[in-house]
């Protein structure tokens, strides 16, 4: 009975204990004896100590890690994977012996130099309504000005923005707005014509945030972007007209004038085009889109008016009073942005 207890016993394939070390050396074999500073250890070399401070990696049943096909000087072999370590990985075959691979570096993702603050200056040149100083002659009087859009408006940007993410960047902006016109009112009968030069100006203060639609803001290396600007803030406007009445006067004065300020909210969006010239400097090309919310802007009151005949202040002041519908300019811009 006990002779055939021990060839049972030799016959039963035992699982072996796996022992990786720091020093990437793997040993397979069973443990003897553990103390409190190292083990005793069987392996196909003989009976070996080995340090516990030195092991990296324990693997107590290697049976219980799959095998998988290796390829190993010009061969296949089936082994388990025990140990990885930089590019080397560790393998131990079915008969004890452990074999090495390497496999090819992965290549590093290049390292893009990015500029985390973004100062820009861009000069934009469009279309405006804000309001004009000629009506549609009414009777008894002049009609509310006309706010349809003009040309040769002109306009300035200044940006800075700190760059949170390659997508988004987040700063403050300020925009100053100008327009200026001169229409030539003619009246029938006796009160002379008049010439009305207007001039409005609105200055934006406004958090800004910028959008990169293809993921390079701030990317020294790539040359070409996509880029959306929103700023909220506040406008102050300022309107003036200057009336200049053509002889003869017929007891009207030379000139009268109107004028008006007011801050409101206000709304801006430009969408540019952006190049790189250097790996700072970069060329902006694009449009802008501003928008101011009030209703009303010039005071309600004609200076110089209680010299003029008639009912023409009355007339006038009606125009003044008149709604201003939230004036708007579409604008095309040009400008540079440098980057720290």
């Amino acid at each position: 009975m006990l002779r055939l207890l021990a060839i049972v016993f030799l016959t039963i394939p035992l699982s072996a204990t796996v022992i990786v070390q720091k020093n990437g050396d793997v040993i397979s074999g069973r443990i003897l004896e553990e103390r409190a500073d190292k083990y005793i250890f069987q392996s196909p070399y003989g009976k070996l100590q080995i340090a516990k401070a030195n092991v990296s990696k324990m693997i107590l049943d290697e049976k219980k890690i799959e095998l998988t096909e290796v390829k190993y000087k010009n061969t296949t072999v089936k082994a388990r994977l025990v140990a990885e370590q930089d590019n080397t990985s560790v393998y131990l075959t079915d008969d004890g012996r452990t074999i090495r691979t390497e496999s090819e570096a992965k290549p590093a993702e290049p390292v893009v130099k990015r500029d985390t603050l973004l100062f820009s200056l861009s000069g934009a040149y469009g279309w405006s309504t804000f309001q004009d100083g000629s009506g549609a002659q009414a009777t008894g009087g002049l009609s509310s000005f006309d706010q349809s859009f003009h040309p040769h408006t002109l306009g300035l940007q200044l940006t800075a923005h700190y760059v949170f993410w390659r997508y988004f960047g987040a700063g403050l902006n300020a925009s100053v707005y100008r327009w200026s016109g001169t229409a030539t009112i003619a009246q029938p009968g006796t009160p002379p014509d008049f010439e009305a030069t207007s001039v409005h100006t609105s200055l934006l203060a406004a958090p800004s945030a910028v959008f990169s639609l293809l993921g390079n803001l701030g990317a020294s290396a790539s040359a070409h972007d996509v880029r959306l600007e929103l700023q909220p803030g506040i406008a102050f406007s300022g309107s003036a007209m200057d009336l200049a009445f053509t002889p003869p006067l017929n007891g009207f004065p030379a000139s009268a004038k109107a004028s008006g300020k007011n801050a409101a909210f206000a709304f801006q969006a430009s969408l540019y085009y952006s190049y790189s010239i250097t790996d700072s400097l970069r060329l902006r090309l694009g449009g802008a889109y501003y928008r101011i919310f009030y209703d009303q802007i010039f005071d309600a009151k004609l200076q110089n008016g209680s010299a003029i005949p008639g009912g023409f202040t009355a007339d006038f002041e009606r125009s003044l009073a008149a709604k201003a519908d939230s004036p708007q300019v579409i604008s095309a811009l040009i400008g540079v942005e440098l980057g720290f």
